[in-house]
């Protein structure tokens, strides 16, 4: 992963990457403040302006990456005309989230607990069915057609992301050795499979 954003958030960036990076090696809970700074280059007081804590940096990192996952989803989205076209964007994104912010995705996958506190889990739920709601209304038109085949709603992110979550989680511990866009098609099209009437 590397955050970028405008110059005057350049030092923010430095230390989110470089939390990342610690996180990452040593874990939120082992990972110190001074561990942060020194990778970032950044001063103590430069820390703890941008964020006030650890914990802050934990759960900071974590809702800008689902963020930027949400936002590059919509952006394909936005480009789709048909439901086929819509299915195997969900599916392209997330492949190509995770392989391209492969440290930025374990994080993710492995430390929602440790890193959001309940306020922020609560957050992370109404973001999260905020999303949900997008993508449901997106995808309506093409259930009301016939296009897509109706079944509960709740299954539908298992039968999109399902399989390719699963070997992306085989990959990001290094039981795999092949990335997931290397079978990006693949998935792809057995998501569209178990959609289709």
């Amino acid at each position: 992963m590397k955050i970028s954003s405008t110059r005057s958030k350049s030092r923010r960036d430095d230390i989110l990457n470089a939390a990342l990076k610690c996180f990452t090696q040593h874990g939120i809970a082992a990972t110190t403040i001074d561990m942060i700074r020194a990778e970032s280059g950044a001063s103590v007081g430069s820390v703890y302006h941008h964020f006030g804590s650890k914990e802050a940096i934990a759960a900071t990192l974590y809702m800008l990456g689902m963020e930027d996952h949400f936002a590059q989803l919509k952006d394909a989205l936005a480009e789709c005309e048909t439901a086929e076209e819509g299915v195997k964007s969900v599916v392209r994104v997330y492949i190509e989230w995770i392989t391209q912010n492969p440290d930025w995705a374990r994080y993710i996958f492995g430390s929602r607990g440790e890193a959001l506190s309940e306020e922020q889990q609560q957050k992370l739920k109404q973001d999260n069915k905020r999303h949900f709601t997008y993508l449901k209304d997106w995808f309506t038109p093409y259930l009301e057609n016939g296009q897509i085949r109706a079944l509960p709603f709740d299954l539908y992110h298992s039968l999109l992301i399902g399989p390719a979550q699963d070997y992306a989680r085989h990959w990001l511990a290094g039981r795999v050795k092949k990335p997931p866009t290397h079978y990006i098609d693949i998935f792809c099209d057995s998501a569209w499979s178990s959609l289709t009437p």
